[in-house]
């Protein structure tokens, strides 16, 4: 007996007439991330986590995978840093982004933009400072509009990205390794 027969059966026909047709029942509720099926992953920055050696990172880092995903929460009573984003994998806090180079970070998260953080590579066997190596991407939602923006810019001959050592561009072969 399929399941309209049976509540046929259990309430009577015209019961069947108060239930709300199919269309107007709730559809799933969108969940905190799920805008970002469709997005565009921008780089934003890459370097190793500071602080390290002084969090939970030296009793994890045999745990932490290539590719993991990390989350970034900002920290505005930081007595160090006004900028300070701390960087946690699984709910352990890890260190943080490097101070200097945080300020557009925190900018970002201030603003409400979403970013992506990532495990680049681990080095159990270096010194502490250069054992977690991570990525960080902005989450820009994807539309016909932005699309055709990237789209107009990677056509261009002057694209910065044509440029930069690691697509080959001016300056691929006197250029020193990224810091």
């Amino acid at each position: 007996m399929d399941r309209l027969s049976f509540l046929r059966n259990l309430l009577g026909s015209a019961a069947l007439l108060t239930l709300p047709p199919r269309e107007l029942l709730a559809e799933h509720q969108p969940g905190l991330l799920d805008w970002t099926e469709e997005c565009e992953l921008l780089h934003a920055w890459d370097g190793y986590v500071k602080g390290f050696r002084f969090h939970d990172g030296p009793q994890v880092l045999e745990q932490i995978k290539d590719e993991d995903e990390l989350d970034l929460l900002r920290e505005y009573d930081n007595e160090h840093d006004p900028d300070a984003v701390a960087v946690y994998w699984q709910g352990r806090k890890l260190g943080f982004l490097p101070m200097m180079e945080n300020r557009t970070l925190a900018n970002l998260i201030d603003h409400g933009m979403k970013l992506a953080a990532y495990v680049i590579y681990t080095q159990p066997d270096e010194d502490p400072w250069v054992q977690c190596f991570i990525g960080v991407q902005l989450i820009v939602p994807s539309n016909p509009s932005f699309q055709r923006y990237l789209d107009d810019y990677m056509e261009r001959p002057d694209a910065g990205y044509k440029r930069h050592r690691h697509y080959g561009g001016e300056g691929a072969e006197d250029a020193g390794p990224s810091s």
